[in-house]
């Protein structure tokens, strides 16, 4: 059996590590937002009405407890709303406010502007058996 798809996918999640952390940091700094706050504004930001709180959950990287715990830190800072569900009375609804529209369009264009600017390297599957990187060019990612 051959280590090459092996070895290629840790090569893979090395480049995605490194450019999640440095969109991670960018966005703290610009924007005062985490990747998965982004991501939960990601999922709601194409709807225009309330979306079902576990509806969300479903739809995201995250579990229910982290979504709950994001979602209470996002209305604090106002970039959310949240109100109860009135076919569920443990449920809840959210969706975005203006401002949390705003938020997300600026932190689209950072994140935008990481990728753009990231050196990637070619990943092959498998690799190249010299070792050689697909494109000299692209020899690093953004860290």
């Amino acid at each position: 059996m051959s280590d090459d798809l092996v070895i290629s996918w840790l090569a893979m999640m090395r480049v995605c590590n490194r450019l999640t952390q440095t969109i991670e940091r960018e966005l703290a700094r610009e924007h005062q937002l985490c990747v998965s706050a982004y991501e939960l504004m990601s999922a709601l930001a194409p709807r225009t009405g309330w979306t079902r709180l576990s509806d969300l959950t479903e739809q995201v990287s995250r579990s229910q407890p982290q979504v709950s715990r994001l979602i209470a830190q996002m209305v604090a800072a106002g970039v959310v709303q949240r109100t109860a569900s009135p076919d569920d009375g443990r449920g809840s609804l959210v969706r975005l406010t203006e401002a949390g529209r705003d938020l997300y369009a600026s932190a689209t264009a950072t994140i935008e502007r990481i990728l753009r600017n990231a050196a990637l390297p070619a990943v092959r599957f498998p690799p190249d058996p010299a070792g050689a990187p697909a494109d000299a060019e692209a020899a690093h990612a953004t860290g």
